[in-house]
């Protein structure tokens, strides 16, 4: 008789954890984060769980703390939480050490369903940012800060 009322209590358990398994695994919005590097260009490649659409980033070109402000296109009809998560990179040659953190808090941005991060680097970057082509994923390309390394030029005299 024991092993009667164990059984269904044991299957609910287990049903229940995969339930808040799926639910925890569903909510993480940026899957991974790549880093490749040639000649001076190290590519930061965001890739997220869903489609997502570029919509802006500041500052321009330079700077420590660069926030990117995107947009959720989830495809399925899943429920709208707030939540944020914090990702630390590994150490990487040739890019600074950074950590990423992102929101979807909507008084970050003001469209419907907004992904907001803060990529956090360890000092001043040169970078560009552009909409990934398979639209789930979104490319951050450091540049070689060319300004840190040369001394202001001076004109030759004339002669």
């Amino acid at each position: 008789m024991v092993g009667s009322f164990g059984f269904p209590w044991l299957r609910a358990l287990g049903l229940t954890a995969c339930a808040l398994f799926a639910a925890v695994a569903n909510a993480q919005l940026l899957d991974d984060i790549e880093v490749r590097s040639d000649q001076g260009v190290s590519e930061i490649r965001l890739h997220f769980t869903v489609p997502v659409r570029y919509i802006k980033h500041f500052p321009a070109e330079r700077g420590e703390l660069i926030k990117l402000y995107l947009q959720v296109l989830s495809l399925d009809g899943t429920e709208e939480r707030d939540f944020q998560e914090y990702k630390r990179t590994p150490s990487i040659p040739h890019v600074p050490a950074f950590t990423v953190m992102y929101s979807t808090v909507r008084s970050c941005l003001s469209v419907r369903d907004p992904l907001c991060l803060d990529i956090q680097f360890s000092k001043p970057v040169r970078f560009n940012i552009r909409q990934g082509e398979d639209g789930r994923s979104v490319l951050l390309h450091v540049l070689a800060d060319t300004n840190s390394h040369t001394a202001p030029s001076t004109k030759p005299n004339k002669r």
